[in-house]
């Protein structure tokens, strides 16, 4: 009997070791800007650009930015897009895209852009595209066959809103005039 207190005791003991360790990395920041926005000891400027809105079952919006450090001078360029829901909850969130990953994240858009179903032999699909600073867009078809997109944003209560095949035109043209507005001040 003793043994089995001792065994439940130390099994105990090293769950509650690991914890701190898990959480600590679910915060490592995933993204430059992220990692630039947390620094602490120092001034941090941030500038920003509204770009603009695209509103589909919810609404997703563009903003450039560009972090300086005060004392150093260095800088750190990206974008912020933020989802909102529609509806009841109307949850919000946003993620951090740093402005080396816009080029990846247009060229996702692209693919997404000219799927169909024909990309598999099954009947249903979709296919998604993340990046560092939790940004998904995924193209799927629902039960009538029709293509939809869902943009999310977040790590833990994520936000989506709901886009139709020409608004996701619309959010990339955004994106490109964010990339366009950064590449003017750099």
């Amino acid at each position: 009997m003793k043994k089995y207190i001792i065994t439940l005791i130390l099994t105990s003991a090293s769950f509650a070791s690991a914890q701190p360790a898990q959480s600590q990395a679910k915060e490592q920041p995933k993204t430059q800007l992220e990692a630039f926005a947390a620094e602490t000891g120092a001034v941090i400027i941030k500038g920003y650009t509204d770009i603009g809105k695209v509103t589909g079952m919810g609404s997703v919006e563009v903003d450039c930015r560009e972090f300086t450090n005060a004392q150093s001078g260095r800088r750190s360029y990206g974008m912020v897009i933020n989802v909102k829901e529609s509806g009841r909850l109307e949850r919000e969130d946003n993620s951090l895209i740093d402005f080396d990953e816009i080029p990846s994240l247009i060229s996702g858009i692209d693919y997404i852009g000219k799927i169909n179903k024909d990309v598999t032999k099954l009947h249903n699909f979709e296919a998604t595209y993340t990046t560092k600073g939790d940004f998904a867009i995924t193209v799927f078809n629902n039960a009538k066959g029709e293509l939809e997109i869902a943009v999310k944003s977040g790590r833990f209560g994520r936000a989506s809103a709901f886009l139709t095949m020409q608004q996701l035109g619309q959010l990339r043209s955004l994106i490109l005039s964010a990339k366009e507005k950064i590449e003017s001040i750099k």
